[in-house]
């Protein structure tokens, strides 16, 4: 029985299968919703352009799971988009609310056996959570400090961003000081750009990195020359900057001194999981 999930993020969109396909396409969708409040028009365009193609991909699953995370979440007009989405692919979209982001991010990740906190940065929203036992969340929340965000909230000012993200950093409360995994388009990109592959390679970007690993590459994510030190980062090479800032962030935060990349996450975790209890996450 073939499965499929899609992500629609408010960055990428993203499809995997269970005999393996994956697609990826950068769609920014949540592009200017600070100020709008809404969905970006580009964006949804290119999100759905994207989605017709991956329903035509997928008309041999038995099971499909659409899902999307914090720009539709939060838009005004998130629910209309559903519905055209509906009405243009025949994909039936869930609204995952930030509680259930993380948790299929927990589940879905390449992560050490033992307590664990995982960060899930997207483009709309980070997630942070814990788990002692590194299945059941001791510790889950959802804040709007994706790359996409961030991007707009900063509009290039890096020492301002330097300055104000370890304060945004703090409502993320008391977090428990477990190995740190990350997971996301973004933090697969700069896990890429610190290997320097010419090719993207998800058995190689999950690794574990050192914070300073971070540090010594940082005035490269910051340099408006990216895309030529590292081609492979072109499409992200306007948010990948924030993308690390949040990172270095993060892990001033917590205190970390290094932290793993995770290729697998959400889409991983829908596929691997019963029918029954997808449906229930997804109610």
């Amino acid at each position: 029985m073939k499965r499929a999930a899609i992500d629609i993020g408010s960055n990428s969109i993203r499809l995997a299968s269970s005999d393996g396909e994956t697609a990826s396409v950068i769609t920014q969708l949540a592009a200017g919703i600070e100020k709008s409040g809404a969905l970006s028009p580009a964006g949804i365009e290119k999100t759905l352009d994207a989605l017709k193609s991956f329903a035509a991909q997928t008309r041999d699953c038995s099971e499909v799971y659409a899902f999307a995370t914090e720009a539709v979440r939060r838009a005004a007009d998130g629910e209309s988009f559903c519905k055209r989405v509906k009405r243009e692919t025949g994909l039936t979209v869930i609204v995952l609310s930030g509680e259930a982001e993380a948790y299929l991010a927990l589940a879905g990740c390449t992560k050490p056996n033992g307590p664990i906190t995982v960060c899930d940065l997207g483009g709309g929203s980070m997630e942070l959570v814990s788990s002692a036992d590194g299945k059941k969340p001791d510790y889950v929340k959802s804040l709007p400090l994706g790359v996409v965000v961030l991007k707009n909230m900063f509009c290039g000012d890096y020492a301002r961003a330097t300055e104000t993200l370890p304060r945004l950093m703090e409502e993320y409360g008391e977090v428990q000081d477990y190995p740190l995994v990350i997971t996301g388009g973004s933090a697969c990109a700069i896990a890429a750009a610190m290997l320097d592959l010419d090719v993207y390679d998800k058995t190689k970007v999950s690794t574990e990195f050192s914070s300073r690993d971070l540090d010594d590459f940082m005035p490269m994510f910051l340099s408006p020359k990216l895309p030529v030190f590292r081609p492979l980062t072109a499409k992200r090479a306007d948010t990948l900057p924030y993308g690390a800032l949040a990172i270095r962030a993060l892990l001033c935060k917590l205190g970390a001194k290094k932290f793993y990349v995770s290729d697998a996450s959400n889409l991983e975790a829908v596929l691997s999981m019963p029918s029954e209890a997808v449906e229930k996450l997804f109610l």
